[in-house]
Formats: structure tokens, C-alpha cells, sequence
């Protein structure tokens, strides 16, 4: 199961961690992990060009922390792949989860 968790403070979105693989299929072949992987992916891209985050990629594995909470450019860029998980787990729960924490 993929799992992806997020940490927000004062309603502004500080962290998206996204773990482990949905097991859809075998992979290669796995059109859950596929389709986690190009958002994120794509995000990972996008923030690279603008910077103010912490990126760590692994195994398994996508961890993005915000450095700069109050820029409107990423805060716009993690809502938006924050929507198209929850389109992917509104489809297939059984293949993703998506818990959303407060910091505190």
C-alpha cells in the first residue's frame, strides 16, 4: 500500500512523505504506482526550479519539507498534488492512503 502522509501548520502545507508501493500489480506493470510516482515526480521537478523545500528521494520513498511556508508558488504546487492523490485514493483506497497532521 502506498501511504502518504501530510503535515500542515496554520492551514499551510509544511510536508508531503509518500511511502511504499500499492501492489496493484507486479511491478512494472503497477498503473497506482505509475501514476504516484509522475506526481510526484513532477512536483520534485517543479520545486527544483524554484527552491525553498528539502527533498529526500529513496527506495520507497519521496519526502518534501517547505523551508519557506509562506511562498504562494509551492503552497499552490502541493494543494494541487494534494487533489490529484486524493483522485487516485478516491479510485482505489485499497492501493493508498492519505492522512493529513496537524504539527504542533
Amino acid at each position: 500500500m502506498i501511504k502518504v502522509t501530510t503535515w500542515y501548520t496554520k492551514n499551510t502545507c509544511a510536508r508531503i512523505k509518500v511511502s511504499g508501493h500499492a501492489g496493484f500489480d507486479e511491478s512494472g506493470k503497477d498503473l497506482i504506482c505509475a501514476g504516484v510516482s509522475c506526481i510526484m515526480f513532477g512536483l520534485m521537478n517543479g520545486l527544483d526550479t524554484i527552491g525553498g523545500t528539502i527533498i529526500e528521494q529513496g527506495d520507497d520513498l519521496i519526502d518534501i519539507k517547505v523551508e519557506e511556508l509562506k511562498s504562494k508558488k509551492i503552497q499552490d504546487y502541493l494543494e494541487l498534488v494534494v487533489v490529484q492523490l486524493l483522485t487516485i485514493y478516491d479510485q482505489y483506497p485499497e492501493y493508498i492512503t492519505i492522512e493529513r497532521r496537524k504539527d504542533s
